[in-house]
């Protein structure tokens, strides 16, 4: 893992985690929220690069500064995994 470099410089992949909780939060809004969730999910797809990249994300309701899109993401894991475990102790084979 050592010749790796970005596993360890400068907080490299922290950036992959939370990318992907941003991108859970938003398709749970897109999937199961309100007309208003997805016109914001429109709204930040045409903005592009026109501001900060945290100013763009908070316009689709993601707000990076807060623990609320993690704890989402992190209560979806908790439910799939419960599915899994479910799925395991029928003996079902993955």
């Amino acid at each position: 893992w050592a010749r790796i470099p970005h596993f360890y410089y400068n907080f490299y992949v922290f950036q992959y985690a939370t990318g992907f909780a941003a991108a859970t939060f938003l398709a749970e809004k897109v999937v199961h929220g309100s007309d208003e969730d997805r016109q914001k999910y429109l709204e930040y797809l045409k903005a592009g690069s026109s501001a900060y990249p945290l100013e763009v994300i908070a316009k689709a309701g993601v707000d990076m500064e807060s623990t609320d899109y993690l704890d989402a993401a992190f209560e979806l894991f908790k439910n799939r995994l419960s599915e899994l475990e479910k799925l395991v102790e029928k003996g079902v084979h993955l």
